[in-house]
């Protein structure tokens, strides 16, 4: 089988001329990238700045903690000596020497009040003042006036003020 061509029709003209290829930039430079580096540069220094301060600030943070700790131990000094000056003028000796002073004498006999039902137990003796006692002690000194004052500096430690 054949295959009919259509008949060619006019003059046949020489093809037109390519034009010749040549290698070109995909894009022309119009914008430089300094702007992009600057910003680069500053989100670094930023960066680098913002570690810094941090560290700065912990370190502070450190000493302020140091000096608490030192103001800390100095006061639970301060109330382990008050608390050991106020035992010494409660105990026994204490009080019998400053109510010696007072002039006080020892009751040959206790009543006592049940504060439940408000029944006195016992039976208060009279009480001779020509009869004296003696207590030695291995330290004598002032209690009453000082106890007040050495309560007052351990609410105030145990308080914070």
């Amino acid at each position: 089988m054949t295959v009919a061509r259509p008949a060619f029709r006019g003059s046949r003209t020489a093809p037109a001329p390519r034009a010749r290829l040549r290698v070109v930039d995909a894009t022309p430079k119009t914008q430089s990238h300094a702007g992009f580096v600057a910003l680069c540069i500053t989100l670094v220094v930023a960066g680098l700045l913002s570690a810094l301060m941090l560290n700065i600030q912990r370190a502070e943070s450190s000493f302020v903690l140091s000096d608490l700790r030192g103001e800390q131990t100095q006061l639970h000094d301060t109330r382990v000596t008050l608390e050991a000056e106020l035992s010494m003028k409660r105990s026994p000796e204490t009080l019998a020497v400053e109510a010696e002073r007072l002039g006080l004498v020892p009751s040959p006999s206790t009543a006592v009040l049940r504060l439940s039902d408000n029944e006195v137990l016992g039976v208060a003796a009279h009480v001779d003042p020509t009869d004296s006692f003696t207590v030695i002690t291995p330290f004598v000194s002032v209690a009453q006036k000082d106890v007040a004052r050495i309560e007052r500096a351990i609410a105030g430690v145990v308080q914070g003020g």
